[in-house]
């Protein structure tokens, strides 16, 4: 027995080792298939790079030839072509204006973009014929916030019963969102001629205001305001001079001994009313004048936000920018154009050659 042992150590060391063997030689063959995957890409890539090389040397007389003519036709187009300018305004909509903003754009950018009706947009903008003639587009889209969004949402969500509340999600509420629900636009002019925004300052805002019935809501919501303010204002006027009174009573009593008093406001006593009876505490009276001051001021603010159907944040500058994109210059799009021509003929030139051999044997 103790001479098989050793024996049988041997014959499982020599099995370890034969499978170790064939582990790394397994592990060898997959690194030298993926080298040599490797190896063969780069070696198409490099065919690739000379043959489109070799490709570009022969054929190097024409593509200058195109790319010089090219860029000299796009260059002398690019001088007649008139420059893009663009500027933008933002707004802020009152009193459900939105729909009638949208729709008076739209029939802008209609008379501009498509019927290029310059006498139209000059008689409702009551600008020059000349100014609006450089006129080419009207545009506007939801001045979008997603803090604004997120504070709609929070206001949404308070009108909300507790089933409704357990169903509703952020993203649904965005998603169901539409530009009408939001209260600032940008509002984008495209021209030929960076001086026509001056002129949009006087009467472009004017005409996106035109509305009787918006107006007399104005006018209503206007007069409530001011009316709610006065009303404030008396209660004010009441209140502090009623405190007034108080503290007054106070003072006087405060010069005189008395045994039965107690609390911190001033104690009036009617009649036969017991000692320690509280009728008046003008402390709040004093917390109802700091609330009513609030409620004030913020009817204040209202009445100016509301003054105007529609609110200009930031007009138009006094002349616009500059907005061509590169591609908007033939310079650089004719060249490119020419170049890839040039390609496709002559590949095509070259596989009708090839062709032609092969139908000779």
């Amino acid at each position: 027995m103790s001479q098989e042992l050793p024996n049988n150590n041997k014959d499982n060391n020599k099995t370890e080792e034969v499978d170790l063997l064939v582990f790394f030689n397994l592990i060898g063959n997959a690194f030298g298939k993926v080298y040599s995957f490797f190896e063969s890409i780069a070696k198409i890539i490099y065919k690739l790079i000379i043959a489109i090389l070799q490709h570009l040397f022969k054929s190097a007389k024409w593509y200058a030839i195109g790319l010089v003519l090219s860029f000299v036709l796009g260059y002398v187009l690019d001088k007649k072509t008139e420059k893009k300018y663009g500027a933008n305004m933002y707004i802020n909509t009152n009193f459900n204006s939105t729909r009638q903003v949208y729709e008076n754009i739209r029939n802008l950018s209609q008379l501009a973009a498509i019927d290029k009706d310059s006498k139209e947009i000059a008689r409702q903008l009551k600008i020059s014929e000349k100014d609006a003639s450089h006129i080419k587009g009207f545009f506007i889209e939801p001045d979008i916030d997603q803090n604004i969004q997120m504070q709609m949402y929070l206001e949404y969500k308070e009108g909300l019963d507790s089933v409704a509340l357990a169903q509703s999600t952020y993203k649904a509420y965005v998603d169901d969102l539409s530009k009408y629900n939001f209260k600032s636009h940008k509002i984008g002019v495209l021209a030929t001629d960076k001086n026509v925004y001056n002129s949009l300052k006087t009467n472009f805002i004017t005409f996106l205001r035109q509305n009787p019935y918006l107006d007399s809501l104005k006018q209503i919501n206007l007069v409530n305001i001011k009316g709610r303010i006065k009303d404030i204002s008396n209660q004010i006027n009441v209140l502090d001079s009623l405190k007034n009174s108080y503290l007054a009573i106070r003072k006087k009593e405060s010069d005189k001994s008395v045994s039965n008093t107690s609390g911190n406001g001033t104690n009036l006593y009617m009649g036969n009313a017991q000692s320690n009876q509280l009728l008046v505490d003008e402390s709040k009276i004093t917390t109802l004048l700091y609330e009513l001051a609030i409620e004030k001021t913020g009817l204040e603010n209202e009445f100016v936000l509301n003054q105007n159907i529609i609110d200009v944040v930031s007009d138009f500058p006094r002349s616009g920018y500059n907005i061509s994109e590169w591609t908007d210059y033939k310079k650089y799009t004719l060249p490119i154009a020419a170049f890839t021509l040039i390609f496709i003929v002559i590949m095509i030139i070259n596989l009708n050659r090839f062709l032609k051999r092969q139908n000779q044997y």
